[in-house]
């Protein structure tokens, strides 16, 4: 195992308090408060948006707040922080950079070597005082295994696939993935005091992800992880925060992800029950007030002169009457001053609403393009000698019935363009793609693509699926994506989580036969990627998906590895 810092005292910590931070005419975070304690390792998480990032950068350093403070006690340390995509010099070679990350451990070896001669000439309390800096100055160097920093620099560049990289390969020569493996095995030998990253896992194979969950579990300073990788947050942290910085919230929950999803299932649970037991009453409420007005009016004095046959037993009963109906109106009162919001219906992508235009047409055009389309034998989709533009080769593939595949490989090895083929998107170089007539394709792509940026959400949610916009926010909301407000937001002023939300409500009103997925959990909270595993574990049909989402990998029957041509 990897050395790793101690922290400089049980009483090491990072805090915001009251921490507000705008960009423009935004609030990012209003008025956060949190502490991260030494041995406390934390996952952030929340939606995309909430102001994680900006959290980091302040507890940081690298913001200022516009209001609030941000205290640290490190001993007079920095933490150490890793952005989704390191800043590297481009100029660096990585025997530079390995230089800077050892810039510590030297300065303080380079003291001690002063500290030495200064103790041989010292006497009493000059002396005293050295030797109380010359224990801590070992003691820092020995924290950050100083004597051993060439080794663990081998063993941090192998466990991060980054050992056969020569020294003199630029940084501005590194892939993406490459530069943010980088960045991460840099951070890991300079031995901070604490840390604040953010989606340290992306890039990282499996076996990177396990090395670095068993670092993290060793780290003893104050550590801040925001992550959707949600292995890691139920292998390597001790509780969650879940943000909402534009809200000013941020809530801690104690133990791991797995704890906190249970926790997150069982409150749905309640709101479900409570919403049935709601509408059940409120239901009851209104029916005894309508029986109360039709038996008024069966009780109502007679207006001639029959008024001497209406005796006191009809004026009991009226009054009785009466009695019920305020009865029923006080209590509709307040079941209404108490009403419990209908929760969003869960998402599918085999029903949505009784306003599916688009699946109404699909119906009204005959069995062959009706619902059933899938359930028949044999393949949806089916590829031979298929050749693609970027050298992928597949001798054959059928997907039929409840079909799970997941496709994975390398970057630049064609995992995107073959789900393009194999959505009809894109012709093959070479060989045949036979798609059964009436299958309806589901493609998420990786990237959302809306040319038409001014238009609100609603009406390019309606012009998608062909529905009034009526219809179309009676959809959305239903589906709990997006909130009333969201609807007349121009498309292009969407935030990433809020445009791949916006795609996945396209995906269901299609009613799809087969499911073809490109990284469908990037820029998704953890609540929507639980529920789309739920959806997709529902499925009755083939899925093909493109994931770094280990957890989402190991859901699918089988594995199609491509390599890069």
């Amino acid at each position: 195992m990897i050395g790793t810092v101690r922290a400089a005292g049980t009483t090491a910590h990072l805090a915001a308090d009251s921490v507000t931070r705008i960009r423009g005419d935004r609030t990012v975070l209003n008025g956060i408060s949190l502490t991260v304690s030494a041995g406390e390792r934390l996952g952030l998480i929340g939606d995309n948006g909430v102001g994680k990032s900006t959290l980091l950068r302040v507890l940081a350093g690298l913001d200022a707040p516009d209001g609030g403070r941000v205290r640290s006690g490190l001993g007079g340390g920095t933490p150490g922080y890793l952005a989704q995509e390191p800043d590297l010099p481009a100029e660096w070679d990585l025997a530079r950079c390995l230089a800077e990350a050892r810039r510590e451990i030297d300065r303080t070896a380079d003291r001690m070597q002063e500290v030495e001669l200064l103790m041989s000439a010292a006497e009493d309390a000059e002396l005293a005082a050295l030797l109380d800096e010359y224990a801590a100055l070992q003691e820092e160097f020995e924290a950050r295994d100083g004597w051993r920093f060439e080794a663990r620099a081998f063993e941090v560049f192998q466990a991060l696939g980054l050992h056969r990289l020569p020294p003199e390969r630029l940084t501005g020569q590194l892939s993406g993935g490459e530069r943010a493996r980088l960045g991460l095995a840099l951070l890991v030998l300079q031995g901070p005091p604490a840390l604040l990253l953010d989606e340290p896992t992306n890039h990282l194979d499996d076996e990177a992800v396990e090395w670095l969950a068993g670092w993290l579990r060793e780290f003893r300073g104050p550590c801040l992880i925001a992550s959707h990788d949600r292995d890691l947050l139920d292998g390597a942290v001790t509780g969650l925060v879940d943000l909402d910085g534009p809200r000013g919230s941020a809530v801690r929950y104690g133990g791991t992800y797995r704890e906190y999803a249970a926790a997150q299932a069982a409150a749905r649970r309640r709101w479900e029950a409570d919403y049935a037991v709601w509408t059940e009453s409120i239901a009851a409420a209104r029916l005894r007030l309508a029986r109360s007005d039709r038996a008024a009016g069966h009780y109502r004095p007679p207006r001639d002169n029959a008024k001497m046959n209406y005796d006191l037993r009809g004026a009991g009963a009226q009054a009785a009457v009466a009695r019920t109906a305020r009865a029923a109106k006080e209590e509709i009162r307040r079941l209404e001053l108490q009403a419990v919001p209908r929760p969003p219906a869960p998402l599918s992508f085999t029903a949505v609403g009784l306003t599916d235009r688009a699946a109404r047409t699909a119906a009204e055009a005959g069995p062959e393009t009706g619902s059933e389309a899938g359930a028949e034998a044999g393949p949806l989709i089916e590829l031979r000698d298929v050749r693609t533009t970027q050298g992928v080769r597949l001798p054959e593939l059928a997907l039929a019935g409840t079909d799970r595949l997941v496709v994975a490989g390398p970057n630049g090895a064609g995992k995107s363009t073959l789900l393009r083929v194999l959505a009809g998107e894109l012709a093959p170089a070479s060989g045949t793609v036979a798609t059964r007539p009436g299958v309806r394709i589901g493609h998420l792509p990786q990237e959302s693509h809306y040319p038409a940026g001014r238009l609100p959400l609603l009406r390019t949610y309606a012009q998608a699926v062909a529905a009034t916009e009526d219809e179309a926010a009676e959809q959305l909301l239903e589906l709990g994506l997006f909130r009333p407000a969201d609807l007349t937001v121009p498309v292009g002023a969407l935030s990433a989580g809020q445009r791949r939300r916006l795609d996945l409500a396209r995906l269901v009103a299609m009613r799809p036969h087969v499911l073809l997925l490109d990284e469908p959990t990037n820029h998704l909270s953890l609540t929507l990627i639980e529920d789309l595993q739920t959806a997709l574990d529902a499925f009755p049909g083939p899925v093909v998906t493109v994931t770094h989402d280990r957890r989402m990998r190991r859901s699918a029957g089988r594995t199609l590895m491509l390599e890069r041509a």
